[in-house]
């Protein structure tokens, strides 16, 4: 029973996998026609532009099927939920402890080098 479920979980983040282009296409062919729509998340596929097809997904959810933004945001990009704290720190930390500026050789500083 446990690998059946395994392998339940992983068909069903394949489907999830799969799903994401057809609603950017979908949402992408509401916009523009469907050929150039088709065209441009098979061009997005193909170079593995996985995030281009995840923000085409929210936008398409958050648009087109009026899903509330956080809820477009969290199923287009749910990655985004895990990243977001550590780019938020890395910047707060960056702004509270800038790194120091390197000094200027001087020609007092070359001398001590050279040894003489």
């Amino acid at each position: 029973m446990p690998a059946l479920r395994g392998l339940t979980v992983l068909t069903l983040l394949w489907l999830y996998r799969l799903a994401r282009p057809v609603v950017a296409g979908l949402g992408l062919a509401a916009v523009i026609s469907p050929l150039p729509a088709a065209i441009v998340v098979l061009l997005c596929a193909a170079f593995d532009w996985q995030w281009v097809l995840r923000v085409l997904a929210a936008l398409a959810l958050w648009r087109h099927w009026h899903w509330p933004l956080w809820a477009a945001i969290l199923a287009g990009m749910p990655r985004l939920v895990l990243l977001l704290p550590g780019l938020i720190t890395t910047a707060v930390a960056r702004l509270r402890h800038p790194r120091p500026r390197a000094s200027r050789v001087t020609a007092v500083d070359r001398s001590l080098l050279q040894g003489s």
